[in-house]
């Protein structure tokens, strides 16, 4: 039996694919990680030490697009239920990935006990390949209990910086198009770069494609202005917190995957 592991690049799916070396034979073990070019710097760091601590390599797949150069292409402005960088990204080269693995296979995926109800679909997709199983190893006993940042620093490997600034995920540098309109006011505040980027992006696609007016990231939240209008663009919503009108920095904290990346599952 062969094994594929599935890294998001957070520390869940990292303690879930320590769980399959420990299980299995190494040799029998693939690592893969989906490249979004869209990254925090300190995510490829996380993977570099994990190469090193476990001894073997992960094949990381680019497909030489940024989420933003695919919502481009694809003439839209996506949101959380509506997100093509997904599956051009990620989901598309796994499978591609898989198809081409000596089977059987088993794909292991980083879900714990707190996300079980996202369980059912990843495996129900992979496993209409023929030779393909899907397995939870965190959900092996016992459990793996968040948070899961624990033992991969029991490791003696640093935690990913996005955790200590109160980052739920570890993807895409901050600007996962399908994360809330609290982890975007973070992002304005720690990557204010990172957050224009997306902000400018957003109007000149409205401008290229006038009929998109109205459906900006924002409005995905909605989140309302004072005369109960719905914010539209992070452009609009950025006027929200920078009038004063709340605090910059939201209240929610986290040191770990509060989930695990959506996009890879």
């Amino acid at each position: 039996m062969n094994h594929i592991v599935s890294l998001s690049g957070g520390t869940s799916s990292a303690v879930a694919a320590n769980r399959v070396i420990e299980r299995y034979d190494k040799n029998k073990i693939a690592l893969w990680f989906a490249d979004t070019l869209w990254e925090d710097q300190d995510l490829y760091r996380f993977l570099d030490d994990l190469e090193s601590y476990w001894g073997i390599p992960i094949h990381r797949s680019i497909q030489g697009k940024t989420p933003l150069e695919v919502f481009t292409d694809a003439k839209i402005i996506p949101n959380s239920r509506f997100a093509p960088c997904s599956r051009m990204l990620k989901l598309r080269p796994f499978r591609k990935f898989l198809r081409k693995h000596p089977k059987p296979v088993t794909v292991h995926l980083g879900i714990d006990w707190t996300e079980s109800h996202r369980m059912e679909r990843p495996k129900a997709t992979y496993e209409e390949m023929e030779g393909v199983s899907v397995d939870f190893p965190l959900m092996w006993e016992p459990y793996a209990n968040p948070p899961h940042r624990v033992e991969t620093e029991s490791w003696g490997i640093k935690t990913p910086q996005m955790y200590d600034m109160g980052y739920p995920h570890n993807n895409c540098g901050g600007r996962c198009i399908r994360q809330g309109i609290k982890t975007w006011e973070r992002t304005h505040t720690y990557f204010n770069d990172r957050y224009n980027e997306v902000a400018d992006w957003e109007e000149k696609q409205i401008e290229r494609f006038p009929q998109l007016q109205g459906r900006g990231i924002a409005r995905n939240h909605e989140n309302y202005n004072d005369n109960s209008q719905p914010y539209r663009t992070l452009k609009e919503y950025e006027k929200k917190f920078l009038d004063g009108k709340q605090a910059v920095m939201p209240m929610f904290e986290s040191n770990d995957d509060t989930f695990a990346c959506i996009c890879d599952y």
